[in-house]
């Protein structure tokens, strides 16, 4: 699988998607060709939309619970079923309620308020959400309506960076992983104490923060004019 068709499927697993698409998502041949792709950017030392090693076989590779604990892995190789997605989006990924997880950047990376008395404290639509919109707009795209309010949801993060691969922006999308990914930190918290059944969403998690540490290496953050990530 391409570089890119490894950050759509990780897109798709965190944003909306119906039953249909969920089910050849998942199917058995499909999803064994996006952990292949994952094992491959998590081993290979090579930028990001490169060709890797000549030679460089997935025998060869390590394997995937050498980057995931058991727990996660089973996760992975077993992902959830559509209503189990379905039932999970509903009780953590709406925002508001008590046990809200919801995949946006700027809930995640707080803001530093101008007054020295007002607490930080992240929000919907913050800076990173105005940069990532500035980003999707100045390459002719739009935010789709049902997420205008959190241009920087993971999912929206995720296929940017399909999308930069696509047009052959690679740079760009290396700055943009190496950049934008450091909440994942954060989150990967919020998502830990939700205990074992955000287990397949921990796994993916942990495969984008190990593509972002292969990837920092090779990152030119000055192709797409952004800034270095603040957030561990």
């Amino acid at each position: 699988m391409e570089d890119a068709a490894v950050f759509s499927t990780l897109a798709q697993c965190f944003g909306p998607v119906d039953e249909g698409a969920w089910d050849e998502l998942t199917e058995a041949a499909q999803w064994d060709e996006f952990l292949d792709g994952a094992r491959r950017l998590l081993q290979d030392d090579r930028p990001l939309g490169a060709k890797g090693r000549i030679g460089w076989t997935l025998a060869g590779r390590r394997p995937l619970q050498d980057f995931l604990c058991e727990r996660e892995l089973s996760a992975l190789l077993d992902p959830p079923s559509y209503e189990a997605r379905r039932a999970f989006a509903a009780r953590h990924f709406t925002g508001g309620l008590p046990e809200s997880a919801v995949p946006v950047e700027s809930l995640y990376r707080p803001e530093v308020p101008t007054d020295p008395a007002t607490p930080r404290g992240g929000a919907y639509l913050g800076e990173a959400a105005l940069y990532v919109r500035d980003v999707i707009a100045g390459l002719g795209l739009e935010v789709p309506a049902d997420l205008t309010a959190c241009p920087d949801h993971l999912s929206l993060e995720l296929d940017l960076v399909a999308v930069l691969l696509r047009s052959g922006m690679d740079e760009a999308a290396r700055a943009f992983v190496a950049e934008r990914f450091g909440w994942l930190t954060a989150y990967r918290t919020r998502l830990l104490a939700l205990g074992d059944e955000a287990s397949f969403y921990l796994a993916l998690i942990d495969l984008i923060m190990g593509i972002r540490a292969q990837q920092e290496p090779y990152a030119d953050y000055s192709s797409i004019g952004c800034a270095t990530d603040s957030v561990a």
